[in-house]
């Protein structure tokens, strides 16, 4: 198992990197294709995330009922962010491209809007739930101060939101830097053994 804890380790840091190079390139060139692709990352990750955390809380023998919790807010965040950008992606670019005009709050990147809000659910609340399932379940002491520290962030970005658009920006920290904080440690601790 400790192969393909590795593995797992080693898909999400590459995952992360991947996804942080998708948003620089749309950020800098402000192109479609560079936004069509950092969409894709970002259903993507949520894809890595979810295999990545289930092969850590089966080597990790994490508690079956905070597996199970953990498995419904994973399954949450990649439903929800895959409707979200495969939206975007799919009837809103497509709908643009034809010369119709696509009123704000159904686009993704604006603030407020449907598909906005998909996301903040997707990878705030459900994200956030998933880490604290972690954290409730698992015995590593490393793992529950990563795991804790992910889902707390992921939430306060998730409830910050509705207080203004700035505060989101606490969510990605746990899932993003967080989340690679702990493929990092999860990397280093099954090479140990």
């Amino acid at each position: 198992m400790k192969l393909g804890l590795k593995k797992a380790a080693i898909a999400g840091i590459a995952g992360e990197i991947l996804y942080f190079i998708s948003m620089w390139l749309f950020l800098i060139t402000q192109t479609g294709v560079a936004l069509t692709f950092w969409e894709l990352m970002t259903v993507a990750g949520a894809v890595i995330m979810l295999i990545v955390l289930i092969v850590i809380a089966e080597d990790r023998k994490i508690q079956q009922i905070h597996h199970k919790l953990m498995m419904i807010a994973l399954s949450g965040t990649v439903f929800l962010t895959s409707i979200a950008h495969f939206t975007s992606i799919g009837v809103v670019r497509k709908l643009e491209s034809q010369g119709i005009s696509v009123p704000d709050y159904f686009k993704i990147g604006t603030s407020p809007s449907i598909e906005m809000t998909v996301d903040y659910v997707a990878w705030g609340f459900f994200m956030g739930l998933a880490f604290i399932a972690l954290f409730l379940g698992i015995k590593d002491k490393a793992m529950k101060i990563i795991s804790v520290a992910c889902g707390v962030l992921c939430l306060c970005g998730f409830v910050g939101s509705f207080i203004s658009d700035h505060l989101w920006y606490i969510a990605p920290l746990g899932y993003g830097i967080g989340f690679l904080v702990m493929c990092i440690y999860v990397f280093r601790s099954a090479k140990a053994h």
